[in-house]
């Protein structure tokens, strides 16, 4: 067999796993709440209302909220499936562009290891991590940037990074990179040039983007609610005994799930002296990518997708670069396809809002039905709490443009519930929205305790209570979740 047919034979069994190893995502029609705040909103922007207005209101950039909005355009409202074959679509080709930086920075078989890895990493973990997310999307363009900037095309290496910007805030800390870059790669008397080059880049695309947000009538909301809101909501996050006990349900399991690689990585970042300026610049990039995965304190397990794509990296590196034993390579095999295999089996079967096997139905899915079963499809329902996955479920349109409430807080800790998403200058927006489309159905889940809301009873939000209180009575209650219909004329 010759080379080339030796090399598309692996890349074809690589991308079948792959795709095997995500296909548990199109098992649920949900992955995580975060799917469910991105396509509520996606379709209230699909009525024409702005993002970060009264077409929904998140801390995320705008670009999940594109993707969903124009995947439903083309598929339908809230089509799940053909959000998940976008995501697998993105991982795929984040996969060939980390093929194509292993393959400059050491050779195909380099390549080849890190599009694997990559395409393993990203499945091998809980449901969250399936999901077509920030982190997911923020990768393909952030992972073209690190490529262009490898082969010094600094102008689109650039544009690439706000790309990936405008999925997740922490890609800026690949400006990082880009510096050591510059440093590195470039002669002395080039890096002015290029420098200028990549700024540029960087300017042109921060200008394109704030010119599309202000066409779309979404440029104030995005300043107050995306950049006005990440101090707080960083600060709410860095106490010591919340970030450890995220860590132990998020970055412990990331690091022990996949230590061969971890253990790749580092043993490949030790011999830092050795390695030439492109192998240095992976293991600058994994830095970042870990930092920019902590950067906020709400650590959670799909976060460190942006520290994946450089560990699949410097793990390959390690392969190719180490004389290993044939028995450590398949002990080092075992290690990585065992916990893959795990997780594949928990993720195709559990349910992923609550991790429980069925049956029973899940309770969410009995009040979605229930919201489904007593509403017309153009009637609007209003959620108490953080559970957007009923107007998901339900196919049903939320009442506000608030999709859930005290957002990565730790809710349930005893903490004052000053959150981004609780500011005295939400209520007056709330109550326009409740107001201009009134609720056919007004769910309370803080009365089930769902998403640890027991201690935010409605009753302490004077919108909400008045409301309730004036113009609606309960009329049933589903696996605890209250539910209120208005009141007759």
């Amino acid at each position: 067999m010759t080379r080339p047919r030796q090399i598309g034979l692996w890349a074809a069994l690589i991308a079948i796993t792959v795709v095997v190893a995500h296909l548990p995502s199109f098992t649920h029609r949900l992955l995580d709440g975060d799917e469910a705040v991105y396509g509520s909103m996606a379709t209230l922007m699909n009525t024409g209302s702005p993002l970060y207005g009264a077409g929904g209101v998140d801390n995320k950039p705008p670009g999940i909220f594109w993707v969903y909005a124009a995947t439903f355009q083309a598929a339908g409202t809230y089509q799940m499936t053909a959000i998940h074959a976008v995501g697998l679509a993105v991982i795929a080709a984040t996969c060939v562009l980390l093929f194509m930086v292993g393959r400059d920075v050491a050779g195909v078989r380099t390549g080849l290891l890190a599009a694997l890895f990559y395409g393993v990493l990203t499945a091998a973990g809980n449901p969250r991590l399936l999901a077509t997310n920030t982190e997911m999307l923020m990768m393909l363009p952030l992972t073209a940037s690190v490529l262009l900037m490898l082969r010094r095309r600094w102008l689109w290496s650039g544009v690439l990074l706000v790309a990936a910007g405008a999925f997740r805030q922490v890609a800026a800390m690949n400006v990082l990179l880009a510096v050591a870059g510059l440093v590195w790669l470039e002669p002395a008397p080039n890096r002015w040039r290029a420098a200028i080059s990549f700024a540029g880049g960087v300017a042109a695309a921060l200008l394109c983007g704030a010119l599309i947000l202000a066409l779309t009538g979404s440029l104030p909301g995005f300043w107050r609610w995306t950049v006005g809101s990440l101090y707080g909501y960083a600060s709410t996050n860095w106490i010591p005994g919340l970030v450890w006990a995220r860590a132990k349900d998020s970055l412990l399991p990331f690091v022990v799930n996949m230590a061969v690689l971890w253990i790749a990585a580092i043993a490949f970042a030790t011999r830092w002296r050795r390695l030439e300026v492109k192998e240095r610049l992976i293991v600058v990039w994994l830095v970042a990518g870990m930092a920019g995965s902590i950067a906020a304190g709400h650590l959670s397990w799909h976060y460190f997708i942006q520290a994946m794509g450089p560990l699949a990296v410097a793990a390959a590196l390690c392969f190719e670069r180490f004389s290993l034993r044939r028995w450590v390579v398949s002990v080092a095999a075992l290690g990585i396809a065992l916990p893959a295999v795990g997780w594949w089996a928990f993720n195709l079967n559990a349910d992923p809002l609550t991790y429980d096997f069925a049956p029973p139905v899940p309770q969410h899915e009995a009040v979605a039905a229930y919201i489904r079963d007593h509403t017309t499809p153009g009637q609007r329902v209003f959620v108490w709490g953080n559970w957007p996955a009923l107007y998901v479920e339900s196919d049903r349109l939320m009442a506000s443009r608030f999709p859930g409430f005290l957002r990565g807080f730790a809710r349930g800790s005893g903490f004052p519930p000053d959150n981004w998403d609780t500011t005295p200058d939400v209520w007056p927006e709330l109550r326009s929205d409740l107001e201009g489309h009134p609720p056919a159905l007004i769910i309370d889940t803080a009365a089930a305790g769902w998403s640890d809301f027991a201690m935010y009873p409605m009753s302490n939000y004077p919108v909400v209570a008045d409301l309730v209180a004036r113009r609606y009575h309960e009329v049933a209650t589903v696996g605890d979740v209250v539910i209120y219909a208005p009141n007759g004329p």
